[in-house]
């Protein structure tokens, strides 16, 4: 299995709406990642409409090898979302000429999201994610913010043992955005990785060392927006400083931003 990074690239923004950078310049995002070291790119069913895992597939080419993917599944766009995709080149080109209007799109996505963690269906995520990504593996797939009782739901981490069984994820967890939800997953022995926001992390108390005991994989998200006294490269610094943190994924369109964390990431290995 790849090595994880210290410092991870987030895709959340690859293929958005409120993105007006071309899905070339996302490729090129990840090729720079991967050649300075930045091994874990992490996405998601429902970014960009999928599009992030298509852009994530793409660049990867010729370098799967190189690369530590995480992807997510359990939330789904509504039949209107995902028939916008469709015309998404001539709609970012209309909203571009005004300026930002991609942002009121967005907003607007939270009415169209829901959510759908039955086995069967989490399974069906699973394999339609492994096709856009242009890949028969993962290197690990998450539970997409569920709520607590569905991290605590049994069937589900039999389902998702099962296909690490398979191959086609070769590590399982939760991307969790609480508490509750940590400490559902917690009780669930199938469950090996963790995504973490970085409220949830600075909250962990004696659960840092049952995640320690058990070698749970702890990705940290959310570290810049949730540390606003700080400036991104201390907040990420910060993070990747964290004792219980293997990587700390970071969201940025620039390179010469991503190149500034990397060196931030590769002077504080462990």
């Amino acid at each position: 299995m790849t090595a994880v990074s210290r410092l991870g690239l987030g895709g959340s923004k690859f293929g958005s709406f409120a993105n007006p950078a071309p899905a070339a310049d996302s490729e090129r995002l990840v090729r720079t990642a991967l050649d300075l070291g930045v091994t874990l790119l992490d996405t998601a069913s429902i970014y960009g409409q999928g599009d992030s895992e298509r852009i994530i597939g793409r660049a990867i080419a010729g370098r799967r090898d190189a690369a530590f993917v995480v992807t997510k599944g359990g939330q789904t766009f509504s039949a209107k979302y995902r028939l916008l995709r469709t015309a998404k080149p001539l709609i970012r080109a209309v909203l571009a000429r005004r300026g930002g209007a991609g942002n009121a799109v967005t907003a607007q996505r939270a009415d169209a999201i829901s959510a759908d963690w039955r086995p069967r269906v989490i399974v069906a995520s699973l394999e339609a994610s492994l096709r856009r990504l242009r890949t028969d593996r993962v290197e690990a797939f998450l539970l997409h913010s569920p709520p607590a009782h569905v991290a605590a739901d049994a069937e589900l981490a039999l389902a998702l043992v099962a296909a690490r069984a398979s191959g086609k994820a070769l590590r399982i967890g939760v991307s969790c955005d609480d508490l509750a939800t940590l400490d559902a997953a917690l009780d669930q022995p199938g469950y090996d990785v963790l995504e973490l926001p970085w409220d949830v992390l600075t909250a962990l108390g004696k659960r840092a060392e049952t995640i320690r005991a058990r070698g749970h994989l702890v990705l940290a998200r959310e570290v810049v927006t949730l540390q606003p006294g700080l400036t991104p490269a201390q907040a990420v610094a910060r993070a990747i400083a964290h004792p219980t943190v293997d990587c700390t994924v970071v969201g940025t369109g620039k390179p010469e931003h991503l190149r500034a964390l990397a060196a931030i990431a590769r002077g504080s290995a462990r």
